[in-house]
């Protein structure tokens, strides 16, 4: 048998040294490129503003009679009160006296509907509007009100009533009393008079007058309003008579309003407006109605005649009557006092007035009013009167006439507008445009 002898053991070990050795001497292989990954870049998200959320106050329970009481609240810093949407019975606020910079508004927080009134008594800078859903145009509804949907009471100032509608209410459907109108007496301060009374993008369906002042004469000055505005409404369907009635007033502002369908059984010489005072009726229509669109009764407060104007109207298809009416009294003329206006009645679309012919309808009835006249650039059109159409002016008057031109008829519809719906005129620079 063969026999195999063992290595030495310090033989193995130097073997294995060597060898080591011998791996650690190996050129090594080129690495690698790495290739560079460029991660995406994230925009920061801004974080979202909150919403602001305006303090109010929030009341009514959706039905039955709601009292809106600014003595029992804190207005200093809340200026907003949201009233619970439902079909209330009655509304009253009262002891509301704000600013004009800062007013106390009352809103609407859904549908709210009224079945018998609502009342205001001692509101100063106070918004009522129905304008605070959207989607829902005219937040406050009073609906078949037997007697008056509206009464301001007591001494006022700052007052706007906003989106609301109206319809079938038998009496007045905005009115005011003894503290505001022939009971408040003027004695030259802003404290006895109503001032910045404002009712807009409002809708009147067969309803009642709007009615408010006192008198003007030598032994009286009551129910004074001063810079009234009625602006963005529409009246209709209605045989009141006049939709609209302020018989003290200084510079009222009467515009972009839509009359159509009055009176049409009322045969009282109406003015769908009847404003006492001085102001301006602009950017109107009236279609289908009776009487004249303004019975406008001049005259200033002071010493320096105003200058009322009417302009950019249009007046179509009365049964009775001229487009407008001018007219002043001697008893509005108080010596130290007041004095007479000046009247401009300019860029007018006046057409089928007086169709039942046993009137004058013309463009302009004039009566004396103490002031001057400027008159020029209206358009007419199948007007009726027994005297013949010229200057298409119902002159009862000796007024001065300051400037008379560029007004034109025609006998014909289809040669003045292009239509009776949009009534633009056929004539440039003529007649209203822009309505």
């Amino acid at each position: 048998m063969r026999k195999v002898s063992k290595m030495p053991p310090f033989i193995a070990l130097f073997i294995v040294l060597f060898a080591a050795a011998c791996k650690k001497n190996t050129v090594p292989q080129q690495s690698k490129t790495e290739t560079s990954t460029t991660l995406p870049v994230t925009t920061p998200v801004a974080p979202t503003a909150p919403v602001a959320v305006t303090p109010s106050y929030e009341v009514g329970t959706g039905s039955g009679y709601l009292t809106i009481d600014g003595k029992s609240m804190d207005l200093t810093a809340i200026k907003l009160i949201k009233i619970k949407a439902g079909a209330y019975r009655g509304i009253t606020i009262k002891n509301i006296s704000a600013t004009a910079a800062q007013p106390v508004s009352i809103k609407n927080n859904g549908q709210i509907s009224i079945t018998e009134s609502m009342q205001t008594e001692n509101v100063n800078n106070v918004i009522i509007a129905g304008d605070n859903i959207s989607g829902i145009t005219y937040g406050f509804l009073f609906e078949n009100i037997s007697y008056r949907a509206i009464s301001l009471n007591g001494k006022m100032s700052g007052v706007t009533l906003k989106s609301m509608k109206f319809k079938n209410v038998s009496d007045y459907v905005i009115s005011g009393n003894s503290g505001n109108d022939s009971g408040l007496k003027y004695d030259g301060s802003s404290e006895t008079r109503t001032e910045n009374f404002k009712i807009l993008n409002c809708d009147f369906d067969n309803s009642g007058s709007i009615s408010f002042g006192g008198n003007l004469n030598g032994s009286e000055d009551s129910g004074f309003f001063k810079d009234v505005e009625i602006a963005y409404c529409s009246f209709e369907n209605t045989n009141a008579g006049t939709v609209c009635s302020f018989t003290n007033v200084q510079d009222y502002n009467i515009h972009h309003n839509v009359v159509n369908n009055l009176n049409q059984t009322n045969n009282d010489h109406n003015g769908i407006f009847f404003m006492q005072g001085n102001g301006k009726f602009h950017d109107n229509k009236l279609t289908n109605y009776q009487g004249n669109s303004i019975r406008m009764w001049l005259y200033s407060r002071g010493s320096t005649p105003a200058t009322n104007e009417i302009y950019n109207n249009i007046c179509y298809n009365t049964r009775k009557y001229s487009g407008f009416e001018l007219q002043g009294f001697s008893r509005n003329l108080v010596s130290g006092k007041t004095t007479f206006a000046n009247a401009k009645v300019y860029n007018n679309t006046v057409g089928k007035m007086n169709t039942s012919k046993d009137w004058e309808g013309q463009v302009l009835d004039v009566y004396n009013y103490g002031g001057t006249l400027e008159y020029y650039n209206n358009l007419g059109f199948e007007l009726n009167g027994s005297k013949s159409i010229t200057n298409m002016l119902n002159n009862m008057s000796d007024t001065k006439i300051l400037k008379e031109e560029n007004n034109k008829y025609f006998s014909q519809q289809s040669s003045a507008v292009a239509n009776t719906s949009t009534f633009n005129s056929l004539t440039a620079g003529l007649g209203a445009s822009g309505i």
